[in-house]
């Protein structure tokens, strides 16, 4: 909801422009940052997993490379960004071999291309981005890999993880506890 709530007919240039409403156009739409839940377990013994997804903000992107005329770059501070203006019309960033965590969506009313910024607007202000802010459990942390008096730098030397590094694309989103053989996981 967080997510929604920022971007839902709210541009931030050059980050991005306002995303495809969902929830009043009644269609499928973006989901920046899409919440998977998974059930294990029969009644009375069930868990629940709660595995949020957002852009994976690689090191090594795919869809960088997919991408033509530098629609799609990454900031010094290691944010990947699709360029609002250039990524206009580039649905091959929709195929998994741009994104292999399926993480890029798009707005049919643009044709534009987008995904989860990590609220690139916002860290400029020295904020958190807005799912980190909203997420009352604190289960989203965001800091600087790099400082290891940060807290995801922390939780990264406890063992966190990151999804599918298999796929070779040095992803910069971790998880802790994150649930195995899971199908809701790309």
């Amino acid at each position: 909801m967080a997510c929604i709530d920022q971007y839902v007919d709210n541009a931030y240039l050059p980050y991005n422009e306002a995303s495809y409403n969902v929830s009043i156009k009644g269609e499928v739409g973006e989901l920046w940052m899409d919440l998977k839940v998974q059930e294990t377990g029969t009644f009375p013994n069930v868990a629940v997993s709660f595995v949020p997804m957002p852009c994976m903000q690689c090191d090594n992107p795919p869809c960088q490379t997919a991408a033509t005329g530098n629609a799609i770059y990454t900031r010094p501070d290691g944010i990947v960004l699709i360029d609002p203006t250039l990524a206009v019309g580039q649905t091959q960033l929709l195929q998994s071999s741009a994104c292999p965590y399926g993480k890029i969506y798009l707005n049919p009313t643009l044709n534009l291309p987008q995904k989860c910024t990590f609220c690139a607007h916002r860290v400029d202000q020295s904020l958190q981005p807005a799912c980190v802010q909203a997420c009352v459990t604190s289960a989203i942390t965001f800091g600087d890999l790099d400082d290891s008096t940060s807290a995801v730098a922390q939780a990264v030397a406890a063992g966190a993880q990151p999804l599918h590094p298999e796929y070779g694309t040095k992803p910069k989103v971790y998880y802790k506890s994150l649930p195995t053989n899971s199908s809701l996981l790309p």
